[in-house]
């Protein structure tokens, strides 16, 4: 028996090319040259972009510059959350796991609600899932 593989089609868009260490679709760029910042605490997922802004502003005294990204995690870390400001507009990009998978946990010692982290460490939360559960048939 012969099994066939399905192999996606891709579409070639003209003004598009290469951009380096980019993660994200057209309307997404976020790259390392990004200023990221983990907000420990604030897990409520109903919130978009004008209530976490609010958030970030009132509650953590922090005002956003341009390449700024902030990055929020749902309670049980199936939903991240990046918001970014580049001047002009923010962006909301948001990754969600189906059930069984989760995010890792971000930890650090120290009291600081908002902080700083690096661009290869958003890539490894973003793209390496943990397993919640292993079931075995």
């Amino acid at each position: 028996m012969q099994w066939l593989a399905f192999v996606p089609k891709e579409f070639k868009l003209s003004g598009l090319g290469s951009y380096g260490r980019e993660a994200g679709g057209v309307m997404l760029s976020v790259t390392g040259l990004n200023h990221f910042y983990y907000v420990r605490d604030f897990t409520d997922m109903r919130c978009k972009h004008s209530r976490v802004l609010s958030v970030i502003r009132e509650r953590f005294h922090r005002e956003l510059n341009d390449g700024d990204v902030f990055i929020v995690m749902s309670r049980n870390r199936r939903i991240v959350r990046m918001f970014s400001f580049d001047n002009r507009s923010y962006s909301l990009f948001e990754k969600k796991f189906v059930a069984g998978y989760q995010f890792m946990k971000v930890e650090r010692n120290g009291a600081d609600t908002v902080y700083r982290i690096a661009w290869k460490d958003v890539v490894l939360i973003l793209e390496n899932p943990i397993v919640k559960t292993l079931k075995i048939r």
